[in-house]
């Protein structure tokens, strides 16, 4: 499915399994698209607030909050979400709460096939089509969904009430909504792996789930990829140390720690590639970085090697 750079489409949906670094992957977006002049929302989905511990401030759940200049974060509660919704539908806000009280409609709420995902994306689609003074409020939403199996069914959950609801207003809206999350110049799909045999087959298998229900994926993402420093000429010194019967227990150990380096370097080379051709993306490759905390760099410089990749720029 053809379509511009991710960076250029409006709403960019993050998706991958846990511990893939995802929620990085999507604050690391964000804030390039936020220092590239973009006001830019950044939209966790869940009651979590996993970006607190890259940026030092919690999302809020009622009104975006400004995490960096021009970026903003927002947590998207599936509940709120729904009460908000209903405040909307009813026009009377007192009997919603007094509902929202009430354990039968949490277990409603819970129970509705479909009803989180679709209130959910119906916010995040509110968000993205709110005008001010006669232009977009945002001018990019970077969207950290769920985990994969749960990601997928968010981005299905507009088409599911369209071919559910039969006509009338909430059929309308699904299907606006769904033009939205399916255009391929307006919304972007990115699947984030790490170089390991699981994450990578389960990457794959979610692109082409998302291909067969005709979703826009733009490309995947390898995180946290080992490079080594040295080159083959060094590769083959350090064996040839190994193989010295002249060489010391220093000498011994300091090349088996090179060694293991460029051999964990070759592992996540030959993920990158399999990520690369079993899905049919271009591939952004983002370096291992241990240390994310606000203050120390860290998100910045993913941030920088994101936004420099031509996976999520485009070739020059």
């Amino acid at each position: 499915m053809e379509g511009p750079p991710l960076i250029d489409r409006r709403m960019a949906f993050v998706l991958g399994k846990g511990g893939v670094g995802k929620t990085a992957v999507a604050a690391a977006l964000a804030l390039g698209l936020a220092d590239a002049g973009h006001r830019t929302l950044l939209v966790e989905v869940g009651a979590e607030t996993r970006t607190e511990a890259l940026f030092g401030t919690a999302p809020a759940l009622d009104e975006p909050v400004e995490v960096r200049p021009g970026l903003f974060a927002l947590t998207v509660d599936a509940e709120l979400a729904t009460q908000e919704y209903l405040s909307i539908q009813l026009r009377v806000k007192p009997l919603v709460e007094m509902m929202a009280r009430s354990r039968a409609f949490h277990q409603v709420t819970q129970a509705a096939p479909g009803l989180a995902e679709l209130v959910t994306l119906g916010k995040i689609w509110d968000l993205a089509t709110t005008v001010r003074d006669g232009a977009p409020v945002w001018d990019r939403l970077v969207v950290d969904s769920p985990a994969t199996g749960h990601g997928i069914a968010l981005l299905e959950a507009a088409g599911n009430a369209r071919d559910l609801a039969g006509s009338g207003p909430i059929r309308d809206q699904a299907e606006a909504i769904e033009k939205v999350v399916r255009h391929p110049a307006a919304t972007g799909i990115a699947v984030v792996a790490m170089p390991e045999d699981l994450a990578v087959t389960e990457a794959i298998e979610a692109v082409e789930i998302l291909r067969a229900r005709g979703m826009p994926v733009a490309c995947a993402v390898a995180n946290a990829v080992r490079r080594s420093p040295f080159s083959p000429a060094d590769a083959q010194a350090l064996r040839a140390v190994l193989a010295d019967p002249a060489a010391g227990d220093a000498e011994r150990a300091a090349a088996t720690a090179a060694i293991a380096v460029t051999d964990g370097a070759h592992h996540d080379e030959r993920e990158v590639e399999g990520l690369a051709r079993e899905s049919g993306l271009p591939v952004a490759v983002l370096p291992h970085v241990p240390d994310l905390a606000p203050g120390s760099g860290g998100l910045e410089a993913l941030s920088a090697a994101l936004m420099g990749d031509p996976a999520i720029r485009g070739a020059a």
